[in-house]
């Protein structure tokens, strides 16, 4: 059984009923996935279902260890790359349609995420004919699996969600390393932007995939992904130091933004990076309802509100990284020309 994080008796009852319920929906949606080798053969079903049933009989308690001794004896070594796909897909299907469901729980979700990365894991490295061998699920988990796993999580609500979130990782340790920060500052920097959006695995896919703007309403449920993503981290052990982060990434300067309405030097610095990265994205990417920004136009907003909604030294740097050495260049010589006069 998966050690970290735990998932109280109740919560595991209500997930293995709500399986044992769902059964035949949640095969059916896995073994639809493009991502299989053979999309709806028998295989992928039997295996599917196989799994969903070890999944609850461990979750009710009735046998403990029933997945580990399953991967031992009821998978072919040659299937281990098939399998192990299967099992990261029906997770991600169970945490999402779970979430839909019944409702959000940081508890299912996070051991979801292990399970599936654990089991996953072992799936492609693990020997076979070694039955009633115990096995430390927790030891097989590091923080770059938990990663993965809750990355895979996200891309089977929204695809969207995940390239938007990989991007705004990869301009949250571009601003850090522009902002003189050490490599492992720039490295969790850009972990917290890639993660920022995590939160989102919860939101309803009526909100989240909806293909226009939202109402107030609508926001409101949005909005709640902030401090539903930090709950989510706190959970994970490996991941507890980026819980503030993640809650504050939608906090302003001035102490109008959300969950908390914390202001100034109160929000943390990645916090404030993660802010602009993601603003930045979302306005020069593509949405359902509007077309992309131009960068030009994307600096400008993000100009105009810097001291207010964004901090003034992150929003110098990222206009620095996406003003040209050229132009910044003629901009200089222009000002100290017109400081001469």
């Amino acid at each position: 059984m998966v050690k970290e994080p735990a998932i109280s008796r109740s919560t595991a009852a209500k997930l293995a009923c709500y399986i044992e319920e769902r059964r035949r929906d949640l095969v059916a949606a896995v073994v639809r996935s493009p991502v299989l080798l053979r999309p709806g053969s028998l295989a992928a079903s039997v295996f599917a279902a196989s799994f969903l049933d070890c999944v609850a009989a461990e979750l009710e308690g009735a046998e403990h260890e029933r997945l580990d001794r399953w991967v031992e004896i009821d998978s072919a070594p040659e299937d281990g790359v098939e399998h192990a796909r299967i099992v990261a897909i029906a997770c991600s299907v169970l945490s999402g349609a779970f979430s839909a469901d019944v409702g959000h729980s940081d508890e299912v979700i996070s051991y979801l995420a292990l399970r599936s990365r654990e089991l996953e894991k072992r799936f492609r490295t693990e020997r076979r004919g070694k039955p009633g061998k115990a096995v430390d699920a927790a030891s097989l988990v590091n923080k770059d699996d938990v990663v993965c796993a809750l990355l895979s999580a996200i891309e089977a609500r929204d695809l969207a969600t995940l390239e938007h979130s990989r991007a705004v990782g990869m301009w949250c340790g571009r601003i850090a390393k522009s902002l003189g920060m050490g490599s492992e500052m720039q490295a969790f920097a850009a972990l917290a932007g890639t993660l920022h959006d995590v939160g989102k695995i919860a939101t309803p896919a009526e909100v989240l995939l909806k293909p226009g703007p939202l109402d107030e309403v609508e926001w409101d449920v949005m909005r709640a992904h902030a401090a539903v993503g930090g709950k989510m981290l706190e959970r994970v052990p490996s991941l507890k130091v980026l819980a503030p982060i993640v809650r504050a990434h939608h906090e302003r300067i001035d102490g109008r933004g959300y969950p908390d309405r914390s202001s100034g030097d109160g929000i943390p610095m990645v916090s404030r990076i993660v802010a602009v990265a993601d603003s930045f994205h979302a306005m020069v990417s593509r949405r359902p309802y509007r077309e992309p920004v131009t960068v030009s136009e994307a600096l400008a907003v993000i100009r105009a509100g810097s001291g207010t909604q964004w901090d003034p030294v992150v929003t110098e740097s990222m206009t620095a990284i996406l003003t040209p050495a050229s132009k910044r260049q003629t901009q200089r010589v222009v000002a100290q020309s017109g400081a001469a006069w």
